[in-house]
């Protein structure tokens, strides 16, 4: 996860401490803000302001201009490239992972299988575990 925001608003940060004074959009996990006020070796502010439960959700409310979302970089990708969005500071963190479960007492079928394969071509198998 790292802090992304319009051009806009990056262009008044000088360092990571900047981010206290800016409106930072929040998702659903409170601690994430925390983390990387951390590893920034920044005091994390007080959180106010919207919360999304989407990180998709929130990195369309930063390119619009509406605060600093804190995402998954390789989420936004193409907001990146085109500088929609820009990446203010380097620091990331981990923030854990996502899951693709399904009920052991229901077969695979040939739609999950389908996704399943559609989904490790999009992320790239390198970065994805699979356990059948």
């Amino acid at each position: 996860m790292t802090p992304v925001c319009a051009p806009a608003i990056a262009a008044r940060l000088k360092s990571p401490a900047d981010l206290v004074h800016e409106q930072l959009l929040r998702s659903y996990r409170p601690d994430e803000w925390a983390l990387w006020f951390n590893a920034a070796g920044v005091a994390a502010p007080n959180l106010r302001g919207p919360v999304f439960d989407s990180s998709a959700l929130m990195g369309f409310a930063a390119a619009a201009g509406l605060g600093i979302a804190l995402v998954p970089a390789g989420m936004l990708t193409r907001e990146l490239a085109s500088e929609l969005l820009v990446q203010p500071f380097q620091i990331e963190v981990d923030v854990g992972r996502y899951w693709l479960t399904r009920l052991l007492s229901r077969p695979e079928n040939a739609a999950m299988r389908q996704f399943r394969n559609w989904l490790m071509e999009e992320i790239g198998s390198a970065s994805v575990q699979f356990s059948p």
